[in-house]
């Protein structure tokens, strides 16, 4: 019975350290995508190709923003119910997690605070999106008066966007690589 219940804490806490490290991997690359895109967008002069480029790597932020959050949510119910009494009394807050589960219970807080960064850069980098999107459609009518001026607006919203959601990104980002080096095991 023991051997039976040391190998499900064992299962479970594999299956934890494997969300910490997607969650890890997904920031990280969030991080790189907002770089990029930023490099695109802040270059002076508009140009469509430069602004297609911007809007894909946001659109692979955005995507792995999502499956960030969503592996981080998926090692917090992991560690509630493995670290619960049973499975079907599982604890409430990761603060619950018992000392034998110290290090998942300190990965758990840090995931946590690197969720709230995650979805705090999330509809900002859909904001950005939304400016790009104006500006494509702009370039398409150039000759319309102080159009240039809208262009440069939508541009420089979009900038300051992405540099919001770079710095949630970047404070995620080492959250969650905090979390991955308190996890016995992880990569």
């Amino acid at each position: 019975m023991a051997a039976a219940a040391a190998a499900a804490v064992e299962k479970w806490r594999a299956r934890f350290r494997d969300r910490v490290e997607e969650s890890e991997s997904c920031l990280l690359r969030v991080y790189g995508s907002l770089t990029a895109a930023l490099q695109y967008v802040e270059a002076p002069m508009v140009a469509r190709d430069r602004i297609k480029l911007a809007l894909e790597a946001l659109g692979d932020a955005s995507s792995d923003l999502s499956f960030a959050m969503s592996s981080m949510k998926a090692a917090e119910i992991l560690a509630l119910r493995g670290g619960g009494a049973s499975p079907s009394l599982p604890c409430i807050r990761i603060e619950e997690l018992g000392v034998q589960y110290l290090a998942e219970r300190n990965a758990g807080l840090k995931l946590r605070d690197a969720w709230e960064d995650a979805k705090e850069a999330y509809p900002v980098v859909e904001q950005s999106r939304s400016h790009l999107e104006a500006v494509l459609l702009l370039l398409d009518h150039l000759g319309v008066p102080d159009v240039d001026d809208l262009i440069q607006a939508d541009r420089r919203a979009a900038v300051d966007c992405i540099k919001a959601a770079k710095g949630n990104a970047e404070l995620g980002c080492g959250r969650a690589i905090a979390a991955r080096r308190d996890v016995p095991g992880a990569n």
